[in-house]
């Protein structure tokens, strides 16, 4: 791969982390998940698995440059949290997604 299609990739990479950041730390995201929950947790997904994607790939094409280091350990952190908000249930209450509790009951 080119060295200018790997800063690309980067360059992009780094959108995305950005625009995840941005998101949760705006109101945003609480305003996505008012319309569904379901739409707030595939845009992270979607967000944070890209930024990974493309900072991998980014790594393979590129070899000294340190940037797409910190965009993948960025983006594996935000796949982390991603699944730590919508996920896994927290103090009795379930989770916004019951993806891996389905047949559990929570005590209200």
């Amino acid at each position: 791969m080119k060295k200018r299609n790997a800063r690309l990739l980067s360059v992009i990479g780094i959108v995305l982390v950005s625009v995840y950041i941005i998101l949760f730390l705006s109101t945003g995201l609480t305003r996505i998940a008012n319309y569904s929950e379901w739409y707030a947790f595939l845009l992270c997904v979607f967000l944070s698995v890209g930024g990974f994607i493309l900072s991998i790939l980014s790594i393979i094409g590129e070899r000294i440059c340190i940037t797409p280091y910190f965009t993948l350990l960025f983006s594996f952190i935000l796949i982390l949290f991603t699944i730590f908000i919508f996920l896994l249930p927290e103090a009795g209450i379930p989770p916004a997604i019951p993806f891996f509790l389905i047949n559990h009951e929570f005590v209200q």
